[in-house]
């Protein structure tokens, strides 16, 4: 794998850890979404100033940003020797950073979610008891 399909692999991974469309990112970065797919694609190369702004919108340093001197496999950061075992893949701090702020999000909205269940299950209810009555 080259590096440029090494880091738009990473590229692709990061917006969807962060739950973000190609759409957003490529308003973030002034470019049409259809620029940015071929950033994903490795087919267009990024500028620097494209990567500085990737990197503020990631919350890290563009040197951590293109760093990638190890293998991304299903999300997780891995050495060569890791890639085909069964041992779990150990994550950088960046890594773990996208996770943790996605977990957070997804629990929040979990959260929303159990708040809706409850509204709905106790105006059912309370039709119920107006129809009864």
């Amino acid at each position: 794998m080259t590096l440029t399909q090494k880091f738009s692999k990473k590229l692709k991974i990061l917006r969807e850890v962060n739950n973000y469309t190609q759409e957003y990112v490529a308003r973030v970065l002034d470019i049409s979404q259809n620029a940015y797919s071929l950033l994903e694609k490795g087919t267009t190369k990024i500028t620097l100033d494209r990567i500085e702004v990737l990197a503020t919108l990631y919350s890290t340093t563009p040197a951590e940003l293109v760093n990638v001197s190890e293998n991304i496999y299903n999300g997780n950061s891995v050495a060569n020797e890791m890639m085909h075992s069964n041992v779990p893949p150990t994550l950088s701090s960046f890594e773990k950073r996208m996770y943790e702020q996605t977990i957070s999000r997804l629990e929040i909205d979990i959260e929303k979610l159990y708040n809706l269940i409850n509204q709905l299950a106790t105006s059912k209810t309370a039709s119920q008891t107006e129809t009864n009555s």
